[in-house]
């Protein structure tokens, strides 16, 4: 008698770990489709953002080569626009710019 029960006993706990199995199954599915857009979304973020730079230093007229650094007035207007363009976007994604102008 205790071995019928203890056949029956391990066959639910069989079946309901597999529920569980399959239920983490597809959670990681889903978040791997959300990690992989979000992770698409920054790149193509990151993408304009270095566009919209390499704009801005091309028509300032104070930069004449390349090799020189820009100034700390340009840094700042460059700064404002691309918080004024994606300042939304980039919180949302956590995607900041540093004091050199990199996006991190």
């Amino acid at each position: 008698m205790k071995k019928l029960i203890k056949t029956i006993q391990t066959f639910f706990i069989s079946i309901l770990s597999y529920n569980k199995y399959l239920k983490f199954y597809f959670i990681n599915k889903k978040l791997k489709k959300a990690v992989t857009n979000k992770t698409k979304e920054r790149l193509k973020l990151r993408y304009e953002i270095t566009t919209l730079i390499k704009k801005y230093t091309k028509w300032d007229k104070d930069n004449v080569s390349k090799y020189i650094p820009l100034d700390e007035k340009t840094k700042a207007e460059i700064r404002f626009q691309v918080d004024l363009k994606f300042g939304k976007q980039m919180k949302a994604l956590n995607v900041k710019l540093n004091s050199k102008l990199q996006v991190v």
